[in-house]
């Protein structure tokens, strides 16, 4: 082997990462074999690693040719090219580059432990299921699955994104359950995009060809295993991508507004009313700010002459018009739940309380705003947070604003349009050639 070919390896090696204060380059003794070594220390638990490796060189009794040893192992690889050694020590790799015989050697180390532990989950509720939620490791989120599905049928093909960045996913489906043709076009995607660089969510949607702007989500997360099984059950593929803890489900469907996965581990009777609450409050979410918009200020005829003269004695003093009114209790409402999202829990919870209460009593007291329409704003808040997941509850909250302009404008019968208008939008939308108003994501039997 020509030691000078080594020699200038090691030269690009070192300049490479010369501004890399974690990168390692040192001698040093396998047994009597003299080599040189680099890694990244951040990565790599370099100790342990060579205690292991001495280890068991000992028990093949490799002490004579320990080099030829090492090299004979089926997780080792050998004389690898330049740009895959730079590439295998970003990746946390250990390059080893004896005197004598192999030109390098990559070696699989005992890498730093970074990943926290399995633990419960942290933006999503169980109720009566499993507890244990997805981690950053995406091996691990696959092992939480198998665990889940011991069964053949389910199937897990692996994908790396990005040149700049590389990033792992993993694409999962249950043969027999999904339709083939979904799982063709997403590998379709993820081939022919794979010099993209993909940082998050939304550049993974881009590798899939999805709508960047869409009023309701094409897919669906959840950072529960037990969640993600029954959507690998019911036809839907699954994708994990690195160092994000939560699954991603293609396609979406209508259904997801008022279906939780983890209903299915109640009885049936329960079930269906969680359901049927669901669906109530997705109406009451989209129309009850607009109606309220209609029967004050467009088609007042429409209430008993007893409700009418409540709810005009409530406004009495306000000096806003319904609209702005509105408006104005709806973005502080929004600013009051981003707060909550946003801020610790050891504080969440006082900010709601301090917007919830105070501030409303506040404004009512203060004359901004009628108490009726504290009593619809928080009605169609509480509806909100009832959808099946945290993205359909944003659509809906978005969506009530075109509701709103609508009703003030043309009254109940822009109400109605923008309803109707909405429900045109959801069936013009397909994912991966399957239709928004499916009823179903499973794979269609031929007859």
């Amino acid at each position: 082997m020509n030691r000078t070919t080594s020699i200038e390896k090691l030269a690009y090696i070192d300049e490479v990462f010369e501004h890399t204060s974690d990168f390692v380059s040192r001698d040093a003794y396998i047994y009597e074999a003299h080599v040189h070594i680099c890694y990244l220390e951040t990565l790599v638990h370099y100790e342990e690693t060579f205690d292991n490796l001495v280890n068991r060189l000992s028990l093949l009794h490799g002490k004579d040719n320990p080099i030829e040893q090492i090299g004979l192992s089926p997780s080792v690889r050998v004389n690898v090219p330049l740009t895959e050694i730079v590439n295998a020590v970003l990746q946390g790799k250990l390059v080893i580059f004896p005197q004598e015989g192999y030109d390098n050697m990559l070696i699989e180390p005992s890498s730093v432990n970074m990943n926290r532990g399995i633990t419960s989950a942290q933006t999503e509720n169980p109720i009566q299921t499993s507890l244990d939620a997805f981690t950053e490791d995406i091996y691990a989120n696959i092992s939480l699955i198998r665990n889940k599905m011991k069964i053949k049928n389910l199937h897990i093909q692996n994908f790396t994104l990005g040149s700049t960045l590389p990033r792992d996913v993993a694409v999962l489906y249950v043969d027999g359950q999904v339709d083939p043709k979904v799982v063709e076009l997403i590998h379709t995607c993820l081939n022919d995009n794979a010099m993209m660089d993909v940082s998050n969510v939304q550049g993974l949607l881009k590798a899939l060809k999805q709508p960047s702007y869409s009023l309701v989500p094409t897919y669906v997360t959840s950072e529960l295993p037990s969640t993600t099984k029954h959507n690998l059950m019911d036809g839907r593929v699954i994708l994990f991508l690195d160092h994000f803890p939560f699954s991603i489900s293609f396609p979406s469907i209508i259904s997801d507004f008022w279906e939780v996965q983890t209903d299915k581990d109640q009885l049936p009777m329960f079930m269906y009313l969680y359901r049927i609450i669901r669906i109530a409050s997705l109406i009451i979410a989209l129309t009850m700010p607009g109606l309220y918009v209609v029967l004050n200020s467009v088609n007042p005829e429409l209430l008993r002459i007893q409700l009418a003269v409540s709810i005009t004695n409530s406004r009495e003093g306000v000096p806003y018009p319904v609209l702005v009114e509105l408006l104005l209790m709806l973005f502080i409402i929004e600013m009051v739940i981003e707060a909550s999202i946003r801020l610790p829990k050891s504080i969440g919870p006082t900010i709601t309380m301090v917007g919830g209460i105070i501030l409303g009593q506040a404004v009512v007291q203060a004359r901004l705003v009628s108490y009726f329409l504290i009593i619809v704003v928080a009605g169609s808040t509480i509806a909100h947070f009832t959808m099946g997941t945290y993205m359909n509850t944003v659509s809906i909250r978005l969506y009530k604003y075109v509701v709103i302009l609508f009703s003030a404008m043309y009254g109940i019968l822009g109400l109605m349009v923008s309803i109707v208008l909405f429900c045109f939008y959801l069936g013009t939308i397909t994912t991966f050639e399957v239709p928004y108003l499916s009823l179903s994501t499973k794979r269609v039997k031929n007859k």
